[in-house]
């Protein structure tokens, strides 16, 4: 799988190859991470740098959760096969010219960082990000720290610091949840991934 270095610099060639179809990699401005990282997006349209009102949005995020980087190699792969076809597969031209793709490939920086650190060979399997709790344990469960129903119940996600699952003191308590609340807010997705 891809190191976070390798991911921005395959986010960097795909600018440089297809400047016409993929913005250059940008944070969501006024966020970063516990450890100060940005949470970074790019956009694939046939006219990358406007916005072009009309045109349905759509967003797609990969790695909530640390030890899960096949999310974030299948969304390279994705986005290269997007790019790399343009040209010649009309289904593909017509998904980049009637539509703008917003792509969030890591949301988790922290956190795969944290993987590479401890197991550079590969392997990690921490999960959450790397807010300190204050008691000893480290992390907030990403995909369980959106608002909606936030701690309706504690089946799928847990009020336990310790526990995998952890949804973090309150909804949105997160700053990489929080940039994904803000990015949908100034945007009109029609449908997220």
């Amino acid at each position: 799988f891809f190191t976070y270095t390798e991911m921005l610099a395959h986010l960097d060639t795909m600018h440089t190859l297809y400047s016409s179809l993929i913005t250059a990699v940008q944070p969501i401005e006024g966020f970063a991470t516990q450890e100060g990282n940005p949470v970074y997006w790019v956009k694939i349209s046939d006219n990358p740098q406007t916005d072009e009102t009309g045109e349905p949005q759509i967003l797609l995020t990969a790695l909530h959760h640390a030890r899960e980087p096949a999310s974030l190699s299948q969304m390279i792969f994705f986005m290269y096969y997007l790019l790399e076809h343009y040209e010649t597969d009309p289904n593909i031209a017509y998904l980049i010219d009637n539509s703008e793709i917003y792509i969030v490939p890591c949301l988790n920086p922290d956190g795969y960082q944290w993987n590479e650190f401890t197991n550079p060979s590969g392997g990690g399997m921490w999960r959450k990000n790397r807010r300190d709790n204050t008691d000893g344990t480290y992390g907030v469960d990403l995909n369980r720290n959106y608002g909606f129903l936030w701690g309706f119940d504690d089946n799928g996600s847990s009020p336990n610091t310790n526990s995998s699952t952890y949804r973090g003191p309150e909804a949105f308590s997160e700053p990489e949840t929080q940039a994904i609340q803000t990015f949908c807010e100034t945007h009109q997705f029609q449908i997220a991934l």
